[in-house]
């Protein structure tokens, strides 16, 4: 028997970069971010600050979807970004040799900063099945799993490393089948808002950890 579970609130896309259908020429091609035409739209104070941004906001993106679904502030990416660096959550180490080690997004800080935004939200370890749970529970879930899920044409060769909003499941005889997700760095259009991602290649690319956002009680873990 299939089921399908999907939120009970439309969720907006946001794409890590101001036009998502450049993300195929940036994020493939190498087309320079400082030409993307919208870049001011992303709340840079120039195309340079916007061009820093591209590569590392897919935490921040899943936030603004996460956030303004729930019906919190609306603010520009860039906005959150500079709040998440800010509140140490863009997390930078400096190595032995003097050199910049960029961890990324420190998913207990994005669930700090959607908390301060008046939700309910929490960072922890989640099966597949608990991912499901949640979404029946009616909560948005922000996924980690390798940017590889965002290009079909990709083998998966990494679990983590990148965020996206998980907004639905279908499930067979209980167990998950596909995700749909909300993906900020989708190449493709079909790969960006209300992708469906078959559980194979979810499970694959899934480090294992989430951040639950709800309005309301959390469910527990």
């Amino acid at each position: 028997m299939i089921e399908s579970i999907r939120l009970p609130f439309s969720v907006p896309y946001y794409a890590q970069i101001a036009s998502p259908e450049l993300a195929q020429a940036i994020f493939v091609d190498g087309l320079n971010p400082i030409l993307d035409p919208r870049w001011a739209e992303s709340g840079a104070e120039n195309p340079q600050e916007y061009a820093y941004w591209v590569d590392r906001a897919c935490g921040v993106a899943c936030l603004k979807m996460c956030v303004e679904a729930l019906g919190g502030p609306s603010l520009p990416l860039v906005h959150w970004a500079r709040l998440g660096l800010e509140r140490g959550g863009y997390l930078i180490r400096r190595t032995a040799d003097g050199n910049d080690d960029e961890v990324g997004w420190i998913h207990g800080k994005l669930a700090e900063m959607a908390r301060e935004a008046g939700l309910e939200a929490d960072a922890r370890p989640a099966s597949l099945n608990d991912i499901a749970a949640y979404l029946r529970h009616g909560c948005l879930v922000i996924a980690s799993v390798s940017f590889q899920a965002g290009d079909d044409r990709l083998a998966i060769t990494k679990q983590g490393g990148h965020l996206m909003v998980v907004i639905g499941v279908d499930l067979v005889d209980g167990n998950p089948l596909a995700f749909i997700v909300n993906n900020p760095s989708g190449r493709q259009a079909a790969l960006q808002a209300g992708a469906r991602l078959p559980i194979e290649r979810f499970a694959s690319a899934y480090s294992g950890r989430v951040i639950i956002v709800c309005r309301g009680c959390l469910p527990p873990k």
